[in-house]
């Protein structure tokens, strides 16, 4: 065998596996959206999606685990975006920008009626709320982590201060903007109130930080 062809077997592989997964994820989600988090069962969520229910363990831990799939997508990217800022002034717009980015994987055309039903089921179950909320203190330890990177000679205290105000600005965008999906308001409305809530934070963080040199990078 050829090492194309075993790309190829591989690739194809991988293709099949996001497959089932994106249809195990859509089962759910429509099932989440007619009867409740709650009620749902994962053999119920695998006859949906018309796999075994091993299969469904095979690419999720638990219901909570689907619903929660897309979680990395708004992580991931926030060491990046704030590696190359080197002023305070640089580093809240890049946080502001990861967070004005999540609101736009949200409102993506192919994605919007599932973001639609996330913000409703979250909303109504205390299960989920309860496993929300550390995703915004992860986020919190990560950008953190990220600024202790730029500026390993800065103060800590500072570093984390400033990200739990960064984080609790756009945690609260993400508030507006669930409460507004939950609201069934078209998307140009739900993309303002986001964006309003966003420019009112870091606007309040960039006139609290105007002048300092706290959140500057260390030359490299």
């Amino acid at each position: 065998m050829t090492k194309a062809t075993t790309t190829a077997g591989t690739g194809m592989r991988g293709r099949k596996r996001e497959r089932t997964r994106r249809a195990i994820s859509d089962a759910a989600f429509r099932l989440f959206a007619e009867q409740g988090f709650e009620a749902v069962t994962l053999t119920r969520i695998a006859a949906e999606a018309d796999v075994a229910p091993a299969t469904v363990f095979t690419h999720f831990a638990s219901k909570e685990d689907i619903f929660f799939s897309r979680r990395e997508e708004f992580r991931a990217g926030l060491p990046d975006a704030v590696a190359p800022a080197r002023t305070g002034a640089e580093l809240l717009a890049a946080v502001r920008d990861f967070y004005a980015h999540g609101v736009e994987l949200v409102l993506d055309p192919d994605r919007i009626e599932t973001g639609r039903v996330f913000a409703r089921v979250l909303r109504g179950s205390p299960t989920l709320m309860s496993g929300y909320l550390p995703m915004g203190r992860e986020r919190q330890r990560l950008l953190t982590e990220s600024l202790a990177e730029r500026a390993p000679r800065a103060s800590r205290a500072e570093l984390e201060l400033f990200a739990a105000l960064a984080v609790a600005a756009g945690e609260r965008a993400y508030e507006v903007l669930h409460t507004a999906l939950v609201a069934d308001e078209p998307v140009e409305r739900v993309r303002a109130a986001a964006t309003e809530a966003l420019d009112l934070g870091f606007s309040r963080l960039a006139h609290a930080y105007e002048g300092s040199h706290v959140l500057d990078a260390e030359p490299s």
